[in-house]
């Protein structure tokens, strides 16, 4: 799927679903992302390469990328899921990253990626489309703000890492059935 030019974009702008051949390109622009976030650079680039075109890649990975490049190089992406939520019986989708080379900002590439992924969601009978943003990234809050006027604020995001899946396996049950005895 390629989305021609928007029509707000000035310059030599392309956005299409990425493939394996993106896998360095998208590589780089993590590595800024990561960056962005002050997170530490745990791999080189040609790893993270080699595993994003082996795995992200894969029909069972669940994960598309939509990449924007300006004169063919890669500028900027947004990675989401297609969900399928049981409770409404209805397919979402949900937006991993959205991530844009700071010297290209505010040129409308961002806004770009969004309709694109609204025109596949449509295409797609996606009824909702979720993500979160930092409540620190004033500036992704401007842009989302602008996007829509629906902030969801009834819900409350929840991570286990690497280290809290492992912790919550080897707890002993008895703390995990006091901590059972609050389900849902």
């Amino acid at each position: 799927m390629t989305i021609g030019k928007s029509a707000d974009l000035a310059g030599d702008f392309e956005i299409r679903l990425a493939d394996k051949d993106d896998a360095h390109g998208i590589s780089r622009l993590l590595q800024e992302l990561l960056t962005f976030y002050g997170m530490p650079l745990k791999y080189q680039r040609s790893y993270m390469s080699h595993v994003i075109e082996n795995e992200v890649f894969q029909e069972s990975s669940g994960l598309k990328i939509f990449i924007a490049l300006e004169n063919k190089k890669p500028v900027a992406f947004l990675a989401f899921s297609k969900i399928f939520a049981l409770a409404t019986c209805q397919t979402s989708i949900f937006i991993q990253d959205l991530y844009v080379e700071r010297k290209i900002r505010n040129k409308g590439i961002g806004y770009a990626l969004m309709e694109a992924l609204i025109k596949y969601g449509l295409d797609n009978e996606v009824t909702q489309i979720d993500w979160t943003a930092d409540t620190w990234n004033s500036n992704a809050i401007n842009f989302y703000e602008n996007i829509t006027t629906l902030q969801k604020s009834d819900k409350i995001y929840f991570r286990l890492n690497k280290d809290k899946l492992s912790a919550f396996l080897k707890s002993p049950k008895s703390t995990r059935r006091n901590k059972e005895e609050n389900d849902l």
